[in-house]
C-alpha cells in the first residue's frame, strides 16, 4: 500500500517542531536546538533516545543545564566535528557548546510528490571555523532515511576537522549492535565492559548493552551498522562511506558510546556518571566519522550516510544490503520435501519472487512470494518445488510498479 508523503510544522516549548512522514517512517526535527532529529520512527516503534527531563525545557547559555554546569543533553540525532577533546585547538571541547549541539539552525522545509526533505544549517562557529548543515529526506513507499551533512570553512584560515554524525538509539528494551569490522579499542570507562567482543574469523563486532559507561572505537570497514531491539522486533541500520588510508578521529570511521553506570577518565578528572541527572539512562550513541579534511576558506566537504529501518524477528543481523537486512540467510533444505526459508526485514514496500536459474544463467522459475513491507518482518518457511536443471535462486524485490528494486539474498544450490 502506497503512503502520501506529509510535512507538518509547529510552535512547540522548545521552537518550532517540523515533521515529515511517508506513512512507513515520521521524524521530528528541532531546529533551535542543535537541528537535531528529535524522533525517528517505524510505524508506531520509536528508535531514538530522547531524554524525558528536557521535553519542554529550553537551551541555556553554552548548552549548560540551569545551575547544574552539566552537558544538556537532549538525545536524538545531531552532527558535530571532530576530533573531540580538550588538550589543544585541533580539537573540539563540545559538548557542551553554544552553536553545534545546542544553537539555533535555520531551516527550509520542502515536498513534492516524489520527495519531503528539511534542510538545516547552523550559524559560525568561530572556535572551529566552520557551519555545518545537514539535509534529511524520505521518498514513498520506503523506510530509507537520506542524510547529507556539509562542512564549510566560513572562517579566513584553513581547518581541518571531520564530520561527525551522533545518534542515540534507546537501549530501555536491550539492545545490540553489529558492525562488521577489523576491531575495536576502548577509549573510556575505567571499569570493565563485558558485552562487547569481536569474532576474528567472521569479522563481526558485536556490542550488547549493559549498564555500564564506556566508548569504543571501531574499525569498520563494509559501510554499515546495523542496531536490533529484538523486543520491540527493530532494526535501525545506518550506512556510511569509507576512505581506505585517510585519517579519521581516535583512528576510526565509527564509535559507539554506551550510557551507563560507573567512572570514566577526563583531563585528569574522574566522572562519575552516576552523579549525572541523565547520565545513566540506557541508550548508545552510534557514532559516524568523515575523514579529517583540510579546509581552505571557502571550500566544503561532504559526508553522505542513511537510516535505513525494517521490522524484523531475530537475535542478530548477518548482513545489510540496499533491499532489506538478512537475519537467516536463504536457504532451500534438501531431500523429497524442500521448504525455502530466511528470515529479513525489508526496507521497501513491494512485492517478491524468488527466481531461479540454470547453468547458463536463464531463468528457469518465477515464484511469486506475495507483498512485503518494511512493518512486517519477513518470515519464509514454506515448501518448495525445485526444477531439476536450477542451480541458484534468488529472491528479488519489486516494487508496485513491478520494477526490480535489487536483490535482498541469493543462494547457490549445487
Amino acid at each position: 500500500m502506497s503512503h502520501r508523503l506529509s510535512t507538518r510544522a509547529a510552535a512547540g516549548a522548545i521552537g518550532p517542531e517540523v515533521s515529515l512522514s511517508n506513512g512507513l517512517i515520521s521524524m521530528k526535527v528541532m531546529p533551535h536546538i542543535g537541528g537535531r532529529v528529535m524522533s525517528l520512527s517505524l510505524g508506531r516503534k520509536e528508535v531514538l533516545y530522547v531524554n524525558p527531563r528536557h521535553q519542554s525545557d529550553p537551551p541555556e547559555p553554552k548548552g549548560l543545564g540551569p545551575g547544574t554546569g552539566e552537558w544538556k543533553n537532549y538525545g536524538g540525532s545531531k552532527v558535530w566535528v571532530g576530533p573531540q577533546g580538550w588538550s589543544c585547538e585541533s580539537e573540539w571541547p563540545g559538548p557542551p557548546d553554544e552553536v553545534f549541539d545546542s544553537g539555533r539552525y535555520s531551516y527550509e522545509v520542502s515536498k513534492n510528490t516524489s520527495c519531503a526533505s528539511i534542510e538545516l544549517r547552523s550559524a559560525h562557529d568561530e572556535y572551529s571555523g566552520v557551519t555545518l548543515s545537514r539535509r534529511l529526506e524520505i521518498r514513498p513507499g520506503t523506510s530509507i532515511v537520506r542524510l547529507r551533512h556539509r562542512m564549510e570553512n566560513t572562517s579566513r584560515r584553513r581547518v581541518r576537522w571531520a564530520i561527525w554524525q551522533v545518534t542515540q538509539v534507546d537501549a530501555a528494551d536491550g539492545l545490540d549492535i553489529f558492525i562488521p569490522a577489523t576491531g575495536f579499542r576502548k577509549t573510556f570507562g575505567n571499569e570493565p565492559y563485558l558485552g562487547m567482543a569481536h569474532d576474528e574469523k567472521s569479522g563481526w563486532v558485536h556490542l550488547k548493552y549493559h549498564n555500564r559507561v564506556a566508548k569504543f572505537a571501531v574499525g569498520a570497514n563494509q559501510g554499515w551498522m546495523a542496531a536490533l531491539n529484538h523486543c520491540r522486533k527493530v532494526v535501525l541500520a545506518e550506512t556510511f562511506p569509507l576512505t581506505p588510508g585517510a585519517a579519521y578521529p581516535d583512528g576510526a570511521p565509527t564509535a559507539l558510546w554506551v550510557s551507563g553506570e560507573g567512572t570514566f577518565s577526563l583531563h585528569g578528572d574522574t566522572v562519575d556518571m552516576s552523579g549525572i541527572a541523565s547520565g545513566c539512562d540506557p541508550h548508545v550513541e552510534t557514532e559516524i566519522m568523515g575523514p579529517l579534511i583540510e579546509l581552505d576558506p571557502g571550500e566544503i566537504t561532504e559526508l553522505a550516510t542513511e537510516w535505513r529501518l525494517a521490522a524484523i524477528e531475530s537475535q542478530t543481523i548477518l548482513s545489510v544490503n540496499p533491499c532489506g537486512a538478512i537475519a537467516r540467510p536463504l536457504s532451500i533444505t534438501k531431500g523429497p520435501q524442500q521448504r525455502l526459508t530466511g528470515i529479513f526485514g525489508v526496507f521497501y514496500e513491494g512485492q517478491i519472487q524468488l527466481v531461479m536459474f540454470d547453468r547458463r544463467s536463464k531463468v528457469v522459475s518465477i515464484l511469486p512470494l506475495g507483498d512485503v513491507s518494511p512493518l512486517r518482518p519477513l518470515i519464509l518457511n514454506e515448501p518448495i518445488a525445485r526444477p531439476m536443471d536450477a542451480v541458484r535462486c534468488s529472491l528479488w524485490l519489486l516494487d508496485q510498479k513491478n520494477q526490480r528494486l535489487g536483490t535482498i539474498d541469493h543462494v547457490q544450490l549445487c
